[in-house]
């Protein structure tokens, strides 16, 4: 893995708001409690935690054994915390990511039986993060329907819709070589129910492998929303001549959203791979190829909405499998993404042919005055 990678990166826009974005992942070789203490004071060292903090996420290699230590030693939190099934490839038990965002007036946690809700209240907007706690459908099909079920239920107690406020999506699916076409059937299904369409627009999105700490749950989905947006506030990120729309493979997210605020832009990148216009994966069996068409392929998506690889605060690379985590690593290197936090994961991508996956958050100055600061 890369030595002296940046575990933070923050962005203040010209009201004075900072955003700090932190990626981290554990030394090897220690018992989980023993990792998960040192990455925590690690994590605080830098500043993290406390009333800023907004999203955390953990990244873990058991979670049927290790969730209850986690949530013993993170303590509560006033923050929508997930903990999600999938190894970090450096052979550590446990990494994180997180999302601070400074001057709330208001954060609220609502937690119940069916899930966890996160509110953030800024002068101008509302931001929350989602994810529902239970399931109880016997395939992946069912369970994504009953995610978007409770995501309504959530919106509406926000006084809008699942089109109208949420903006991404992190979708983790247990075993995705056999559940994903669920995954896929029961979101079409119910973006259908929507209206919505290439036209209208899907929402950003990453669908990955990953698990919880429940065996029989095959599906995790954390959703952000927000509330208080004009129109023309969200950009759907298209770069058509390098990577093709995903409705052509009969899946339904768009690559990437933009948020354009009166400060600062927030970029959403879905989960990119090495594909081209057609849908078809491009460079087979070559996982520093494919590594290199990601990034041309994020590039572009960045570049035809104002910004560029440059603005990452944060990124997560999945890959299939945790031995070409050297050979991704130095492409990495080589790329804006040395000077990005991110964690790398064991997390195979919903096609087998594809060895690697990125998703990220961005944030420029490229705001427009016709609408309020973040």
């Amino acid at each position: 893995m890369a030595a002296n990678l940046p575990e933070k990166l923050e962005w203040r826009g010209k009201g004075g708001v900072e955003e700090h974005f932190f990626c981290m992942t554990a030394e090897p070789g220690a018992s989980f409690e023993a990792e998960l203490r040192s990455l925590l004071d690690r994590y605080r060292e830098l500043g993290g935690g406390g009333e800023d903090e907004f999203l955390l996420r953990f990244h873990v290699s058991d979670p049927v054994r290790q969730s209850e230590t986690l949530r013993r030693m993170a303590g509560e939190r006033n923050s929508y915390v997930s903990v999600v099934g999938q190894p970090p490839a450096n052979g550590a038990r446990v990494a994180l990511e997180a999302w601070h965002i400074s001057g709330m007036l208001e954060k609220r946690r609502k937690e119940d039986q069916g899930g966890t809700v996160v509110t953030a209240r800024r002068p101008h907007y509302r931001l929350f993060l989602a994810g529902r706690k239970e399931t109880s459908a016997p395939d992946s099909y069912g369970q994504m329907q009953e995610e978007f079920r409770w995501l309504d239920r959530a919106a509406a107690a926000h006084g809008g819709t699942v089109p109208e406020l949420v903006h991404r999506t992190w979708i983790y699916c247990r075993d995705i070589d056999n559940n994903y076409r669920g995954l896929v059937e029961g979101r079409n299904e119910r973006f259908d129910h929507y209206g919505l369409t290439p036209e209208t627009h899907f929402i950003a999105s990453t669908g990955i492998e990953g698990c919880t700490e429940t065996p029989g749950r095959l599906l995790h989905m954390d959703s952000l929303g927000i509330i208080g947006l004009k129109p023309g506030q969200v950009r759907y990120m298209e770069a058509p001549d390098y990577l093709s729309p995903t409705h052509l493979y009969r899946v339904a997210f768009e690559r990437g959203a933009r948020i354009v605020y009166g400060d600062r832009s927030h970029y959403f990148l879905s989960g990119t791979a090495s594909i081209d216009a057609e849908g078809n994966i491009v460079h087979p069996g070559d996982v520093a190829r494919q590594t290199a068409r990601t990034l041309e392929n994020m590039n572009a998506l960045m570049e035809r909405n104002g910004g560029s690889l440059s603005d990452l605060k944060q990124a997560v690379v999945y890959l299939r499998d945790w031995a070409d985590r050297e050979t991704v690593s130095r492409r990495l290197m080589e790329s804006p993404l040395a000077m990005v936090p991110h964690v790398m994961l064991k997390a195979p991508v919903c096609r087998p042919g594809w060895l690697v996956e990125i998703d990220g958050i961005a944030v420029n100055g490229a705001g427009d005055g016709a609408f309020a600061p973040l």
